[in-house]
């Protein structure tokens, strides 16, 4: 799937921020410094980022419970942050339900766990593009 270019830009404007993070803080601190680190930059960048933004939780029409999503930045994409040694399929599993529940286009997964920032783009799965796409003709 090609994204835009706007949030293929937008993309690589929010790890520019995430690497200016990692880089002053540094690595493996717990996962709130960075969240409050970001709500500081992503505004001096005049970027629009919404922390902790809840999406309900659907199970067979009923709503069970509320997700918070770290970040969704300009109502355009999902930052899901993590500060662990090792990113692994639950993060991925995560972020694409994540993906599912806001309708939103992609997901950065950033970690800033390690000496390296590590980062990884997520698009929602073909199976639900396809049942987004068929939702939409309808």
């Amino acid at each position: 799937m090609d994204l835009p270019k706007e949030i293929t830009d937008l993309t690589y404007e929010v790890i520019g921020v995430c690497m200016e993070v990692h880089r002053e803080l540094g690595p493996g601190f717990p996962e709130e410094y960075y969240q409050r680190a970001l709500e500081f930059e992503f505004p001096e960048r005049m970027i629009a980022a919404e922390p902790q933004k809840a999406f309900v939780m659907p199970y067979k029409n009923i709503h069970v419970g509320l997700n918070y999503l770290d970040f969704v930045v300009e109502e355009k994409l999902i930052l899901e942050i993590k500060s662990v040694n090792r990113l692994n399929e639950i993060h991925m599993f995560q972020v694409l339900k994540y993906l599912a529940v806001s309708n939103l286009p992609v997901a950065l997964l950033v970690n800033f766990g390690n000496g390296k920032l590590e980062q990884r783009r997520i698009l929602p799965t073909a199976k639900w593009q396809e049942y987004r796409n068929n939702e939409q003709l309808t």
